[in-house]
């Protein structure tokens, strides 16, 4: 099914790559009430590589160089970019570390991890628990393309398997993780966004059929859980009587009907409404469980100023204010793991929605210093109000299946959710043979 949706937007994802639209992000913010916008035009010195050190002061520390040789990449003008990202600068036709002689580079460097038990260096949790994830980043990559390279790929998933078995926590270590995202929860920023808080009036929704919520980022990012939070502004309708009235619309909306450029009768939510999806890292415990942990990977807001009636799409991009917060290790290595905020002028490179496109390190094609990331989120967000409420209107993505039951949720449930999603994927079960000790040789390798 997903296949089938990918096929669908693959026009918007044209438009968005000739047009440059690339997130990327920015610095951390201070705690109080209200948080104050990073300055625009800054985001290479926050994202300066060259003295990024997230496990140890020292440099040449082996948990340093495989991060480094993992996540980082380099642009025609020796520009380093990448090391503090989420997700890794890679795409479906990456060669980076399977061609020599990064492959023969990257083999060395986790064969020296292994061989000299360097899982034992560091023993925070925190810290753990954060480089287990960047490595399964990158095993998801190399699981999920076959197309090439497939010995390269089968050698660097049995290593990368190892190590993240070797530095996996126990469950209560994962539960007893510092929440990275508690300082921030329920803070305004300056320009009168609010980050999401259940106590604050904020409803977490759900899909009735038990499937990712988010189904486009789960199927990129299958090692996340994606939370979305849905607020109405104050004097507008009940939360709870407004999903009801969503759902009541899903059930009696005639399924013959696309609804894309004509007014369809969907309930609409008042101006000020506020949508929020925040993403979670799943990790792999000790005993070989998936566990959703506290580890908050990045916060995206979006705010409805305008809802003009009778209009359909947001062609300008001026209906809707829109922020991110993403995480940074830059403190890791004082125990500290940290949010910071997207600049609005801030450059990088995007992996989502990208993973049949060409890398954009090892081609000479597009924007050698990446593009805005903010205006990235209307590209798949163009309807007006409820329309672009992706989680419940799927008329830009799915046109057989307009508009989704959702439900009232809770964040146990949508764990649960994102596991069973996760452990139905392909990569998961790679992973699972590679823990088990399979010879990769013998494994196959699958587009989700």
């Amino acid at each position: 099914m997903m296949r089938r949706e990918l096929s669908l937007v693959l026009f918007t994802l044209l438009v968005a790559a000739v047009r440059g639209v690339l997130p990327t992000l920015q610095q951390k913010e201070p705690n109080h009430d209200v948080m104050p916008r990073p300055a625009s035009g800054f985001g290479r010195e926050i994202a300066d590589c060259g003295r990024f050190l997230p496990y140890s002061s020292d440099p040449n520390h082996l948990w340093n160089r495989v991060h480094r040789r993992l996540f980082e990449r380099r642009d025609a003008h020796g520009v380093a970019w990448g090391c503090d990202e989420v997700d890794p600068l890679l795409w479906g036709e990456s060669h980076h570390i399977l061609a020599n002689p990064a492959y023969a580079e990257t083999i060395r460097l986790l064969d020296e991890f292994t061989t000299t038990h360097a899982e034992q260096l560091i023993r925070d949790p925190l810290a753990r628990g954060v480089f287990q994830s960047d490595l399964w980043a990158v095993f998801e990559w190399l699981a999920r393309s076959a197309d090439d390279h497939q010995g390269e790929r089968a050698e660097l998933e049995r290593r990368l398997a190892a190590i993240m078995k070797a530095v996996a926590l126990t469950p209560l270590e994962i539960q007893r993780l510092p929440d990275n995202y508690s300082q921030l929860r329920g803070k305004t920023t300056d320009d009168g966004l609010v980050l999401p808080d259940p106590a604050g009036g904020w409803l977490l929704v759900g899909r009735d059929d038990a499937t990712p919520v988010a189904p486009f980022h789960s199927s990129f990012f299958t090692r996340s859980l994606f939370l979305v939070f849905l607020k109405l502004p104050t004097g507008g309708p009940e939360p709870s009587k407004y999903l009801e009235s969503m759902r009541i619309f899903s059930r009696q909306r005639p399924h013959d009907d696309p609804c894309q450029f004509h007014a369809c009768g969907e309930p609409q939510f008042p101006v000020g409404t506020e949508l929020a999806l925040v993403r979670r890292a799943l990790l792999i415990d000790a005993a070989g469980q998936l566990v959703a942990s506290p580890i908050t990977e990045s916060v995206q807001l979006r705010r409805y100023s305008r809802i003009p009636p009778g209009a359909n799409f947001d062609f300008d991009n001026s209906t809707q204010q829109v922020a991110e917060f993403q995480i940074t290790r830059r403190p890791l290595a004082q125990g500290v793991l940290g949010l910071r905020r997207v600049g609005e002028d801030e450059t990088h490179f995007s992996v989502f929605m990208m993973a049949y496109q060409a890398d954009r390190f090892e081609n000479s094609f597009g924007n050698s210093t990446g593009a805005k990331i903010l205006p990235g989120c209307h590209d798949c967000h163009q309807g007006i109000g409820v329309r672009s409420f992706t989680s419940y209107s799927r008329m830009q993505m799915q046109p057989d299946h307009f508009f989704v039951l959702l439900r009232s949720s809770t964040e146990a449930q949508e764990a649960a959710v994102a596991i069973a999603y996760l452990q139905t994927s392909n990569e998961w079960m790679l992973w699972k043979r590679m823990r088990g000790g399979s010879s990769p040789g013998s494994l196959p390798h699958y587009h989700r």
